[in-house]
């Protein structure tokens, strides 16, 4: 076999995986793995909050899901969420994306039976609300969630940042040693050949 029928094997054999691996279905992507769901009563009907982590952690990413009773053909639904100190806040890209302080729920991007927030993080400790409208053939319903958000896991901010930073601290007095002694260094050349 020469050199250039080799190439061309290999280059298609690239090119048939590439192509096989771009064919493979998004539904290959397995669903998030929830660990506690939680019932919202909506008037006469039920929505189900289920989350990817419990019990939930200030600043810890998990993915939320939203399904009304009977799913969600037919319906659409709204999310406010107001934050421990009272503030409605927007969370996950979708939402900051659409403006306002109430977005429109979206199909959750690894599950589409479902609405869904994929990785989002609750940023402060307290007890969050999740505001839940939704508009189906029966009319519209409303419903409200209140979720107990615990402290950020792991070693404080302060400690966090003090200790991310004590190399730069350390650095910096070196760095202004070395320029000055590199300084008088190049002095003393240039006076040597001025000379």
């Amino acid at each position: 076999m020469s050199r250039r029928s080799a190439r061309a094997a290999a280059v298609a054999a690239v090119a048939a995986f590439t192509l096989l691996a771009a064919a493979t279905p998004v539904s290959a992507v397995p669903p998030p793995e929830l660990v506690h769901s939680e019932p919202v009563t909506m008037g006469s009907t039920t929505l189900t909050a289920s989350f990817t982590d419990w019990p939930l952690r200030a600043d810890r990413s998990l993915d939320f899901t939203f399904e009304p009773a009977g799913g969600i053909e037919n319906h659409v639904g709204k999310l406010k969420v107001v934050s421990p100190d009272g503030e409605s806040t927007l969370l996950g890209i979708a939402a900051r994306l659409a403006g306002g302080n109430e977005m429109k729920l979206p199909r959750h991007p690894r599950d589409y039976d479902v609405w869904g927030l994929d990785a989002v993080a609750l940023p402060e400790e307290g007890t969050w609300r999740f505001e839940f409208t939704v508009q189906g053939p029966e009319g519209a319903s409303t419903g409200t969630l209140a979720l107990p958000v615990g402290p950020r896991p792991g070693p404080s901010s302060t400690l966090s940042w003090t200790i991310g930073l004590l190399p730069w601290a350390l650095a910096v007095p070196l760095v202004a040693y070395l320029w000055r002694r590199s300084r008088l260094v190049r002095r003393r050349i240039a006076s040597d050949w001025s000379g």
